[in-house]
Parts: C-alpha cells; structure tokens; sequence
C-alpha cells in the first residue's frame, strides 16, 4: 500500500508524532529500502522526544521537523503537563542537527530532502516564552537553523467553547473554574483569544535580531486564513 502511494507524496513518508512506535517505524523504512525503495522520511514530532530516541533513527530519517513549543517549563507544565520540556526538546534537537546539519537541503522543486525545520507557535500573552526558545535555539545550537514561525493560534475546541461560555455568564469566575477542571489547563485564560499584532511584532523583531535568516514567517492574519471549516467538503480549500 505504502508502495502504491510514493507517487502522489512526493516521494515522501512522513511519521506524525511516533515516538511510541519507532520499532515499528524502522521496520517500515528498512522494508521499503529492501524493496529497492527509497522515499524521504520525514519524522514529524512536538519536540518532546529522548535524545536517545533520535539517535536510534541515525540513517532512518531525512527530514527533522520537530516543534519548539516552550523555554519556560512551568508554562510547559501548565499547558501540556510535559515537565522538563525546554531541555529535552534542546536535547533532542540537538540530536538532529548532530545527524542532519543546519543546512536545509532541498530538489529541484523546493522540496525538503534532508534537515532540519523547527516549528514554533507563537501563544497569546507569553511571547516572552516564544523569544526565550528563538533564544535557546540560536545560542545553544545556531541561528542558521530554518525556523518555521507561526501566529496562527486561536481558540478551538473545549477553549472556544468556553470562550462563548463566558460571553453569557455572570463571571469570570465560571470559566476559570471550567478551565482548572480540565487536566493541562489551569490557568489558561489568555487561550481565549488570539495573539496581538504587538506580540507577534515582538517575536518577529526577536528573531532578526538573534540572528535568524532562514525558515519561514506566517503573516500575522494567518489565525484567520488557517482555519479549516470543517462545514465544508474540502475543509482545508
């Protein structure tokens, strides 16, 4: 099936968060290149994986596309429950670069064939954790890294939900106590709403100033343009 389907991705394979099942991954991988197939492998993670996790895939992976999502480990704690996030992602992606480099290289289409992209989502009201990672990245690994940087946040799901929520209540009062219900979230107000065009402004000036050349900078109205609408056949069209 696999095999079927390199034609229409671009002769790509790319593994979405699969730290749990590498064995199974490297099965995979060495399979296909036993059948004389060798399509670029993309390993696609938010960036809280083992070091030595990364370091099994030497020679698997192509592409490292890992997310940079927190310097600030209380933050990391709050939001995602991941303790000690900051140095296990700077560890991990320190791992990647040991095995890729810091230059991107690509075909002759633009197309990614092997190293490294840090995605970074820029949050509402922490844009000083957002600056603190540019930080991180650009002083314990290089600023030549490609850095993928991304204003497209807004509140969906259980937080939109209690966004409308409030809008009807009494207080505030309710929805904290909702939001401090819900495991990862306490204290989560400013999810309610999107990033301001100063904190993206602030971010964006950060990583110019520490050096950053290379990736990618969404416009800030991308919080609006990304939003699939899922009411539609095509959600994502």
């Amino acid at each position: 099936m696999i095999a079927e389907l390199l034609p229409l991705s671009e002769g790509n394979i790319g593994f979405v968060s699969p730290s749990h099942c590498v064995d199974q991954m490297v099965s995979i991988v060495e399979t296909l290149r036993l059948r004389g197939l060798n399509p670029v492998i993309v390993y696609n993670s938010n960036g809280y994986d083992r070091a030595e996790t990364i370091r099994r895939l030497e020679g698997i992976v192509d592409v490292w596309l890992p997310d940079f999502k927190y310097s600030d480990d209380s933050l990391a704690m709050e939001y995602s429950t991941a303790p000690d996030y900051s140095a296990v992602a700077l560890s991990s992606l320190k791992e990647m670069v040991h095995q890729c480099g810091v230059t991107l290289q690509t075909n002759d289409r633009g197309i990614a064939t092997r190293g490294v992209i840090v995605r970074h989502l820029v949050l509402p009201g922490v844009a000083a954790n957002s600056i603190g990672v540019l930080r991180m990245i650009a002083e314990e690994i290089s600023p030549n890294l490609h850095i993928s940087l991304m204003s497209q946040y807004y509140p969906a799901g259980k937080v939109k939900s209690q966004k409308l929520k409030v809008q009807s209540s009494k207080s505030k009062i309710q929805l904290i106590a909702a939001l401090n219900a819900e495991p990862g979230t306490q204290n989560a107000e400013p999810l309610l709403r999107t990033i301001t065009k100063g904190e993206y402004e602030s971010v964006s000036e950060a990583f110019y100033s520490l050096g950053f050349s290379r990736g990618w900078l969404q416009e800030f109205d991308s919080q609006i343009n990304y939003r699939p609408d899922f009411a539609k056949e095509n959600p994502f069209g």
